[in-house]
């Protein structure tokens, strides 16, 4: 988040700098970003960037939180409507969510960021902490790895562990990562394949989503009792 400097600037001025993070972001991935590009188009200067974020990363998560992302959050909402179930939870947060990132206004920021992402940046992005408080707290890496630890563990505490063949937390830890996993390359994988005249198939997207769920779930191989009917 922000330092406290950047809360105190006048609102057309924090507009300014969002808006010129979204022209930047939505036309280069973070790795390429430039922040000339930023104070440029921000009319500041670079020491004031400095003055603001920490770095490109501190603006990026930012800006990502200003589109009203506050992911785990509304993961674990979710988790509770469906009981525990995480199928179940993965399939609704998910399905949802691609009306936004494939339709939506932002969406080639959304394109940049999942054609870019490596897999820690996966759960940062998912279960990063879109608090909107006004003054920064400064965390070393360590420490907000540990958070991100924290966050997964109370999503994972609230999993219905009797409707998976999982035999211990860190099986259960294994399979929410697959779960992420499969999430974000099927999003990555809609941005590449299923775009016609710049416009995205998000029916045949979230097929292929609950289709590999369902894969998951049930399994592919079929039984040879299976076989014989």
């Amino acid at each position: 988040m922000p330092n406290e400097t950047f809360f105190n600037l006048p609102g057309e001025k924090q507009k300014r700098i969002l808006d010129a993070a979204k022209k930047e972001f939505s036309q280069s991935a973070l790795k390429d970003a430039s922040i000339a590009n930023i104070v440029k188009g921000a009319e500041i200067s670079r020491g004031s960037f400095y003055q603001y974020f920490e770095d490109m990363e501190d603006l990026y998560l930012y800006y990502f939180h200003s589109l009203g992302k506050d992911n785990h959050q509304q993961f674990l909402y979710s988790l509770k409507q469906h009981q525990g179930d995480l199928f179940a939870t993965f399939e609704d947060f998910f399905s949802r969510w691609f009306l936004e990132i494939f339709k939506g206004e932002n969406v080639l920021f959304y394109k940049n960021l999942f054609m870019s992402m490596d897999f820690h940046a996966m759960h940062k992005f998912l279960l990063s902490n879109g608090q909107n408080k006004q003054v920064k707290v400064h965390k070393t890496r360590g420490e907000e790895h540990r958070k991100i630890k924290d966050i997964q563990k109370a999503i994972l505490e609230e999993v219905d562990q009797t409707l998976l063949d999982v035999k211990n937390e860190q099986e259960l830890l294994l399979l929410f990562q697959l779960l992420i996993h499969i999430t974000f390359s099927t999003i990555a994988d809609g941005y590449r394949r299923h775009c016609e005249n710049g416009w995205y198939d998000i029916q045949k997207i979230d097929e292929e989503f609950h289709l590999k769920l369902n894969w998951l779930k049930k399994g592919t191989k079929k039984s040879k009792e299976g076989n014989k009917r």
